[in-house]
């Protein structure tokens, strides 16, 4: 696979995951931010990714391996979901 391709993938997978963080936020009645940093050498592609939420003044973050994220390009779940729900909890108390 070409990095291009993996990277692309990669991508996809983390903007699905942006939009399911914002639509839980939606669903609790908050407004926050959610932004990632990717983890390790960005030659080869990234090995992971840090996703934090920031919503009422509070922040949770919590980090994922590649193969988790790319797991999520066509629907968020697993690890992932967990992780989410665990930081919307964190923010939302």
């Amino acid at each position: 696979m070409e990095p291009t391709e993996s990277r692309e993938e990669f991508d996809t997978a983390l903007r699905r995951i942006r939009h399911e963080i914002k639509s839980r936020l939606v669903a609790h009645g908050l407004f926050g931010t959610v932004s990632y940093t990717d983890i390790g050498p960005i030659d080869n592609g990234p090995t992971g990714s840090k996703i934090a939420i920031v919503a009422k003044g509070k922040t949770a973050e919590m980090s994922f391996d590649r193969r988790e994220i790319e797991g999520c390009r066509l629907r968020v779940g697993g690890p992932v979901l967990a992780g989410i729900v665990s930081m919307i909890d964190e923010v939302s108390g």
